[in-house]
């Protein structure tokens, strides 16, 4: 009997998420009636694949405490107004809204929400109504952003953006909702070639990536590269052999004069990426160390972080580097205060 052919470890994962995932991706976009609400809206829209059954929810957390805020603002007429933008980009979108439990804060209410709907990839903005931090992964929600089951893609204020928006300047002007068009988005896929890294990488070939999209993989390295290299090779080959547009490359830096996360946030720039993706879990004590108090910092680009929601209700999560998520994945400026 001939011997099985040789299956790289990339190999075995794409198997895996094919067992273990659905044919199609729910995925959930978090509004306040915010332009960067707009902004994430475009980008869920131009991530959802209606021929494969993907559903779309639009959630919102509202706060009855905040009488000051005016009727366009207010969950009926936000409802509408998202409602529609979904509709123009021929998306029929659920609308999720509940009041804000006492006690939790506005991101920690969404994530439980998310969680229970069993949404799989959560879309937010990167800062929320009149220019405030929405401390996405900041200080005060690093706990629930850690511990959600769901992947999550922020949607930055500055920088290019995978779904375009035309028209509309945020559901509180009133207006009517912009029309959405996306065109073809380029990724750079930052890998340590650990398990999560290649989970991620096989997420987002299976349930974001499109023909017209490209991918550039980078590892990189304070070292030599000559590991790394062969690492990047199944790479290469695993998108030679799928047809994937894009490449898959060692970057070799000083480590006196650069960092790793600043070696990726330079690749994304090198590269004229637009979204940046990562897998969560391996991003502690693997070899690309504490990523990134700088990625967040000077990446301008859209972020997609991706877990393996497996992984966190198994408990490995934890100790798979996820206490450094605080410093290494946050969103606008540094955070107020440490993690306890």
């Amino acid at each position: 009997m001939a011997d099985a052919p040789d299956v790289t470890p990339l190999e075995l994962v794409m198997g895996e998420v094919k067992r273990r995932l659905g044919p199609s991706l729910s995925i959930a976009c978090a509004v306040d009636g915010s332009q960067m609400s707009d902004r994430a809206m475009a980008v869920g829209l131009s991530l959802f694949n209606n021929r494969r059954g993907d559903k779309f929810t639009v959630i919102h957390i509202s706060d009855s405490s905040k009488t000051y805020l005016s009727k366009h603002l207010q969950p009926s007429h936000l409802k509408n107004y998202y409602v529609d933008m979904a509709h123009g980009a021929r998306v029929t979108a659920d609308w999720l809204c509940r009041e804000k439990e006492e006690g939790r804060s506005t991101c920690e209410c969404l994530t439980r929400l998310a969680d229970k709907r069993s949404v799989e990839l959560l879309v937010l903005g990167s800062w929320g109504r009149k220019g405030e931090k929405l401390d996405v992964l900041g200080t005060v929600s690093d706990f629930s952003l850690r511990q959600s089951h769901c992947s999550i893609c922020i949607v930055r204020s500055t920088g290019s953006s995978i779904g375009g928006l035309a028209g509309g300047s945020g559901g509180g002007a009133g207006g009517p909702a912009g029309s959405i068009s996306a065109r073809p988005a380029k990724y750079l896929f930052a890998t340590d070639g650990s398990h999560a890294a290649h989970l991620a990488f096989c997420y987002l070939v299976t349930y974001l990536y499109r023909p017209s999209d490209s991918i550039h993989v980078v590892m990189v390295t304070t070292t030599d590269g000559t590991e790394e290299a062969r690492t990047v090779e199944q790479y290469r080959d695993f998108m030679t052999k799928n047809k994937l547009h894009g490449l898959a490359a060692v970057k070799c830096i000083d480590r006196l004069s650069t960092t790793v996360p600043e070696g990726i946030v330079e690749a994304v720039s090198q590269y004229g990426c637009d979204v940046l993706v990562v897998g969560i879990s391996g991003y502690g004590r693997k070899k690309l160390g504490s990523v990134s108090t700088d990625i967040s910092h000077r990446a301008s680009c859209t972020t997609i972080i991706i877990k393996d929601s497996q992984e966190i209700i198994a408990n490995r999560y934890l100790s798979a580097g996820s206490l450094t998520l605080t410093n290494e994945v946050q969103v606008g400026g540094p955070p107020a205060g440490g993690m306890a």
